[in-house]
């Protein structure tokens, strides 16, 4: 079962995220495409060709969510570059303003997708009990995907970004 194993409270600089970007449903039987597009883009040498751009969060991938409409959303698989970074041919890319930010370690099964459908609501539940809220008019959140650490294994963890007010 996914835990949360730890919290931080901190600010983000203005920032573009680049990558990748699929629509996504939340529909039953609807097959998720992000497992995918990770896939493709570690082979097809989309993410070597990331790592090359000035990031604003580095050492780590970026699982981007937003533009959400009822029953689904966007996702960018990318990086989190430095602001007004020239946007690659074939990428898409979504400006992010300055902001405080709660990053959630969500631990758990990573094959099953129990540290995944967990991981937002964790994160805002921890950020509730903290006295604080989830600032949703930013629009959206994002797993993060440091450097490092493993994502091929039965357990591991991911962290995840979520705006936050006071």
């Amino acid at each position: 079962m996914a835990q949360l194993t730890n919290l931080e409270f901190g600010n983000i600089p203005s920032m573009r995220v680049i990558g990748r970007e699929v629509s996504v449903t939340m529909a039953k039987g609807v097959e998720n495409p992000v497992p995918a597009l990770w896939d493709a883009s570690f082979r097809d040498g989309t993410m070597e060709m990331l790592d090359k751009l000035p990031l604003a969060i580095g050492d780590c991938y970026i699982g981007w969510m937003g533009d959400a409409v009822e029953n689904g959303f966007a996702y960018i698989v990318g990086i989190a570059a430095v602001a007004d970074t020239p946007v690659p041919e074939g990428m898409q890319y979504r400006d992010v303003p300055a902001c405080k930010v709660a990053r959630g370690t969500i631990a758990g099964n990573l094959q099953n997708g129990d540290v995944y459908g967990n991981a937002h609501e964790m994160t805002v539940a921890a950020i509730e009990t903290r006295g604080y809220h989830p600032d949703y008019s930013h629009g959206w959140s994002a797993e993060v995907y440091p450097d490092g650490r493993r994502y091929d294994t039965e357990t591991g963890s991911i962290d995840y970004l979520c705006p936050y007010t006071e």
